[in-house]
């Protein structure tokens, strides 16, 4: 079956094909899954849960008038079974094979665009370790595929019937763009194009560098008790969760960069309905934000006139990313959107059968400059700030910084007294 490409698979095209070596575009992570684990019956519902996907095992291909498309068909793709529980250090061993697993380039045109493997690391400790080409997934598709791969495993593993195929065509996605560029596209390009105007040079920490496919991760814990306090001053400010933390991010920049108007993305999963979300494709988008932060406002002044500027922008959540920094790039001062921020806040743990997975990530997908994102794990674990750092932009010392600098504030934000201005904010990042 062939399909036209999506939106953001398009631009993902795009990219690649004018850097065909390059693997910046292979996003993967491993879930560590600790308890009794059935390695064939594992390796069966994941197989299972991808063919149910239906996009997964695309191939990307051009017509004879230049115009890309993709080719859907049952997807083959390597899933490796290995024991590293006698090595030496099996935990940094398994995750250094990931590592180099991920560094590996591949052809849209054909082979495949994912892989699993599963590591013995321990007695009752595995790795499952996963895959995919940007081009065929997000971070959305990715959780989505897990949990029917955990639904599967279960039904297998007790005979209990497993429910429908939960997925929808990446066909559904396609249509949706159609009609999005018949109704909706031309008041979003306007709206951004004047957010483009005059974007400001300052409020970066770094100028983008290339994409490196490994990057540095660090990552500051938050626990129950700090999240608790978070949910609680987000519901006081009038404000949700999720904009809390994108705002206290604001304020990091701000802190770190000294400028008065800092800018970043913000990932949002620019899927509007229920039939949508249940697509595997990249369909994710970054919205460009401009942030100025006055120092003499309160912090709820702050928090509260930031949450009306995200609201705003998620109106036109749908216009590309791409075609945003390409209006930047033609001004005569080329500029950058700077740092990423995402909140990662579906649920991403599993239980197969009597055994339970927590997931980490390996690299989430490009990251030019930095990476920022919140892992919201469930009630009792908490919420990890992260990092992401480009290596050839960061030190492994200045990676951590960021981490245990962000998430400090995030603790400090969620107990000072919200009439405070923001001046007042320590300023030990």
């Amino acid at each position: 079956m062939q399909s036209p490409l999506t939106a953001g698979q398009l631009e993902i095209w795009i990219s690649q094909v004018l850097e065909p070596s390059s693997p910046v575009y292979n996003v993967g992570d491993y879930y560590e899954i600790t308890g009794a684990l059935d390695a064939k019956l594992l390796e069966a519902a994941a197989r299972t849960a991808v063919d149910e996907a239906g996009s997964l095992g695309a191939r990307f291909l051009v017509a004879t008038d230049g115009t890309p498309y993709q080719e859907l068909a049952p997807a083959e793709w390597p899933f490796e079974v290995l024991d590293m529980s006698e090595r030496p250090d099996p935990d940094a061993e398994a995750v250094a094979w990931m590592r180099a697993e991920m560094a590996r380039p591949v052809d849209l045109t054909c082979g495949s665009l994912l892989a699993g493997a599963l590591i013995k690391v321990s007695r009752d400790r595995h790795f499952w370790y996963r895959r995919f080409h940007h081009i065929i997934t997000d971070g959305h598709g990715t959780a989505a595929v897990a949990r029917r791969t955990a639904a599967l495993y279960h039904s297998m593993h007790t005979g209990v019937p497993c429910e429908p195929n939960p997925f929808a065509p990446v066909t559904a996605a396609v249509e949706h763009d159609r009609a999005y560029r018949a109704w909706l596209y031309a008041a979003d390009r306007e709206f951004w194009e004047k957010v483009a105007l005059d974007w400001p040079a300052t409020g970066r920490l770094r100028a983008d560098a290339p994409p490196a496919p490994v990057t540095l991760q660090y990552s500051h814990h938050l626990p129950r008790q700090v999240v608790d306090a978070v949910r609680a001053r987000s519901e006081q400010l009038e404000v949700s969760t999720a904009r809390f933390l994108i705002t206290a991010a604001a304020l990091y920049l701000w802190q770190v960069t000294g400028a008065d108007e800092v800018t970043f993305g913000c990932s949002a999963t620019s899927r509007p309905t229920r039939l949508l979300r249940n697509v595997v494709a990249p369909m994710a988008n970054l919205l460009p934000f401009r942030v100025r932060v006055e120092p003499e406002r309160s912090v709820t002044d702050t928090f509260q006139r930031t949450d009306r500027q995200i609201g705003q922008a998620l109106r036109h959540h749908r216009y590309r990313y791409e075609e945003f920094r390409r209006t930047l790039a033609a001004a005569p001062e080329q500029h950058s959107v700077g740092p990423v921020v995402n909140i990662v806040n579906f649920d991403r743990d599993l239980r197969l059968g009597p055994a339970t997975g927590v997931v980490r990530t390996l690299v989430t997908g490009p990251i030019p400059d930095l990476g920022l994102y919140f892992d919201v794990h469930s009630e009792d674990a908490g919420t990890s700030v992260c990092v992401e750092a480009n290596p050839a932009n960061y030190t492994a010392e200045e990676a951590s910084r960021h981490a245990e600098g962000l998430g400090g504030l995030v603790r400090e934000l969620a107990g000072v007294d919200p009439g405070v201005p923001v001046r007042d904010l320590r300023r030990l990042r």
